[in-house]
């Protein structure tokens, strides 16, 4: 069974890990960690089921209507949880937090993985078949385009997606505030986990080992993790599997063989055909050591881009990215400022170098070096 590289995080741990990964546990994702470099997979299968899923969502009366009801929920929660005082909590009072934070990530995540691109690609798929080229996708997405003489199905289709592009957004802000802005939670909680614990290793744990350690139980150091990590999920004890070491490494090295050498192929989100040199910019919750590397013409290469990132944005030539589809921050950024722009394509950041001179093709959809 081949897997696909999906999400990937600069830096990340076992225990963030611990908390993301129970989303999507029924799909036995693998998630692996490299020198700190934090990376999610899901299989081929798995992504085209949840492409069914999205379709079959997409169909229901006002679907989008209950992203936000829950949106505004997980606003309340996570008021409440920053209210807490972490820093002067009793060891009863932390414990307890932590369950609460758990339970709300976990929820979060249950609800924000429908909001993914690869949850979009059979509506688009479908709904640029029912288009056969009379107007640019993009035009749909802009609210540009009569929807009133559409099939019902088709109508349903594009209505979803138009709300859902403007839902997905305020959920990313939502993210941000839990797991991954500069002043997020998880940021706040890990680093007390390390002091509370008075273990260096305390972020490299599972949810379940440092519960254990805090209360007292004996947890050999697990700080290994942190340079090679490979990740699974038991389902018939619902935990987490960790190998390390070599194990980890070997089994790494199986998912890397997939890289391609030379070119990347993804999904057009913006028309037009650029050729400068790549520029690397990873996603981060610190983007400014990267971003003064960018120079105007040059071609941002990314694993994804978000609202922090827009300094490098207005000096690309375009745009390429690892993950997301029509509706991801790429693509609408690219469409507003008019730059050809490749996302979805797995591999950018692998098979690309910094300084390499490409060429990016984004009215079929390929970025090649040349």
């Amino acid at each position: 069974m081949k897997y696909e590289p999906v999400f990937k995080l600069p830096y990340s741990n076992v225990f963030n890990t611990d908390l993301f990964v129970p989303a999507y546990s029924v799909f036995e994702p693998i998630t692996t960690i490299k020198n700190g470099k934090w990376e999610f997979f899901l299989s081929e299968e798995t992504l085209k089921t949840m492409a069914e899923r999205g379709y079959e969502i997409a169909l229901e009366q006002d679907a989008y209507k209950d992203y936000e009801s829950k949106h505004k929920d997980f606003l309340k929660r996570i008021e409440q949880l920053q209210k807490f005082n972490i820093e002067n909590s009793t060891k009863e009072e932390f414990l307890t937090f932590l369950g609460e934070f758990r339970k709300l990530t976990i929820d979060f995540f249950e609800v924000y993985k429908e909001t993914e691109f690869f949850y979009f690609t059979k509506i688009e798929q479908e709904l640029t078949n029912h288009i056969k080229g009379e107007f640019l996708f993009e035009d749909l997405l802009s609210n540009k385009v009569d929807l009133t003489r559409w099939p019902d199905n088709m109508r349903k289709l594009a209505d979803h997606i138009i709300n859902m592009q403007h839902i997905k957004l305020e959920y990313r802000k939502v993210m941000n505030d839990l797991a991954l802005g500069k002043n997020a939670l998880l940021s706040k909680i890990v680093e007390q986990m390390v002091i509370k614990s008075r273990r260096e290793d305390a972020t490299s744990m599972t949810f379940e080992e440092f519960i254990s350690c805090f209360i007292g139980e004996e947890i050999p150091d697990v700080s290994d993790r942190h340079v090679y990590s490979y990740i699974t999920w038991n389902k018939e004890n619902n935990k987490l599997e960790v190998a390390a070491g070599k194990d980890a490494y070997r089994k790494i090295r199986e998912l890397d063989k997939f890289i391609p050498q030379n070119e990347v192929i993804g999904t057009p989100a913006c028309k037009g055909i650029a050729k400068g040199k790549v520029k690397i910019i990873p996603f981060s919750i610190t983007p400014e050591k990267y971003l003064s590397k960018m120079e105007k013409g040059d071609i941002l290469v990314s694993d994804t881009t978000g609202p922090e990132m827009m300094v490098a944005i207005e000096k690309a030539a375009a745009i390429v990215t690892d993950e997301g589809g029509m509706m991801s921050h790429a693509a609408v950024i690219s469409r507003e400022f008019n730059i050809p722009c490749v996302v979805g394509t797995r591999y950018a950041t692998k098979t690309f170098k910094d300084g390499d001179l490409v060429e990016v093709d984004a009215n079929i959809g390929i970025a090649r070096k040349i």
